[in-house]
């Protein structure tokens, strides 16, 4: 709640408001971003119907039984072997929270929506107390957040997901803080969430790059950065222990199948040796039709005001975005966005639709050059604290992206969409007309879960 109140009592530093306005009032933030939930319990009669989502049978094939695994062995649950292949965290903190509430398979969604509650808050809190973006333009973004496919409708299953998103979130916001003050409290809080993070899911190891990243960059005396890069190695000593109990990524009692970082087969999770490029070309493609939607209308009026001007003048503020575009392109070329077996997602539905010149789909010849001349243009606006959040997580999750061998878009969606908000600047979205195209996405998102609800 103090997340809540600092969010709800500061201003965005351009206009006074009058006291009483609405606009003001601590209670804004948190009644909106809690409508979308309130609205999907009452739609999913107290969580007792099963929201038929993607991937839907993680929850009653693994998540579930582990829960009620651990809730027959606390207070010290058996962590060396279980059915579900993540890493513990989740199940363990369910099965805490069903000792005081019942261990109904509705009561733990609930607490599945509390976290997710608790994400949007937090994703609100980062764009407003540390991105400095103003009050409303920060609720606009974290709701839309909120709605996008993969978060939203994770919402209503006990699974995973946004626990360990929600840390990645209160992780990026202390290095943040840390990065203002160069106080090493805020990055130690930081280091803490990393590895909570990696115990609730493995793929959220990218983050230590990030952590690793502000360790170095903020300028300190080289004694203090090696501290720092200690903290950073001690986030890894809690999911090192486990690992090495487990002689794998996976405990003995889990799935290596159902383990995105892991071989195929079941031998424990032993890491998978090839590099799978289509999961950052998907991440790109992802950031290309977000971006392209949410910076239309700026577009658009960037276009229309330019269209007086040299055409040398034109090309010269074109350069970067164009070549961003030709390195979308040159990927593509090289490594071909070919979906593979066990593609998933909105994206490799469309492409499979669409005809491949060259071994890719035209919607990924569209959406990753696309990708590519958002980013640069984004980058050439930002100010240098805004590029070095977007280059630290951006760099990290893409590279980290290629391990992971199952291209799935619920494994990259959220964090294509944290990338984007992180290039929003306080300039942007200052009419109704630019934020059009917020509009549209959450609208589409609205379509996307009412299509699963009825």
């Amino acid at each position: 709640m103090a997340a809540v109140r600092s969010i709800a009592s500061a201003g965005d530093g351009h206009t006074e408001r009058a006291p009483g306005s609405w606009q003001q009032s601590r209670w804004l933030v948190p009644a909106v971003l809690a409508t979308p939930f309130l609205v999907m319990i009452a739609a999913l009669r107290g969580l007792t119907v099963t929201l038929p989502i993607f991937h839907s049978t993680d929850e009653g094939n693994y998540i579930y039984p582990t829960i009620l695994q651990f809730s027959h062995q606390l207070p010290f649950p058996d962590l060396g072997h279980y059915v579900a292949a993540q890493t513990p965290l989740f199940p363990l903190l369910e099965a805490y929270v069903g000792k005081l509430t019942g261990y109904e398979l509705w009561r733990m969604r609930l607490v599945e929506v509390v976290i997710s509650y608790a994400l949007a808050l937090a994703v609100c809190v980062l764009l407003h107390r540390r991105l400095r973006l103003p009050r409303l333009q920060a609720l606009a973004l974290a709701l839309l957040f909120v709605l996008s496919p993969y978060v939203f409708g994770t919402s209503f299953r006990a699974i995973t997901d946004n626990l360990a998103t929600l840390f990645i979130v209160l992780a990026l916001e202390r290095f943040e803080r840390f990065r203002e003050t160069s106080h090493v409290a805020p990055f130690l809080a930081g280091c803490v969430a990393v590895a909570a993070a990696i115990l609730t899911r493995q793929s959220a190891a990218f983050m230590l790059a990030v952590a690793g990243l502000y360790a170095l960059w903020v300028p300190l005396p080289w004694r203090r950065r090696g501290e720092l890069v200690v903290a950073v190695a001690v986030a890894v000593v809690p999911v090192g222990a486990l690992f090495l109990a487990w002689h794998g990524l996976v405990p003995p009692g889990g799935d290596p199948s159902s383990c995105a970082l892991c071989a195929p087969g079941r031998d424990h999770g032993a890491t998978a040796g090839a590099l799978v490029v289509q999961t950052p070309e998907l991440t790109l493609a992802t950031i290309g039709l977000y971006g392209a939607v949410l910076f239309a209308p700026i577009l658009a009026g960037i276009a229309w005001a330019a269209r007086r001007t040299p055409f040398g003048d034109q090309l010269r503020a074109l350069r970067w975005p164009l070549l961003g575009a030709l390195l979308g392109a040159l990927l593509l070329l090289a490594f071909p966005a070919r979906p593979g077996v066990h593609s998933a997602g909105v994206l490799w539905n469309i492409a499979k639709r669409l005809p491949v010149p060259l071994g890719s789909s035209l919607l990924f010849w569209a959406l990753v050059p696309a990708a590519g001349a958002i980013i640069a243009w984004r980058w050439g606006l930002a100010p240098r604290p805004r590029r070095w959040l977007l280059f630290a997580f951006l760099a990290s999750f893409l590279l980290a992206a290629l391990a992971i061998r199952y291209p799935w878009q619920k494994y990259v969606d959220p964090f294509a969409l944290l990338a984007i908000f992180f290039s929003v600047r306080r300039e942007d979205f200052a009419s109704l007309r630019e934020l059009a195209g917020a509009l549209v996405l959450a609208l589409a998102f609205i379509g996307y879960a009412i299509s699963f609800v009825t």
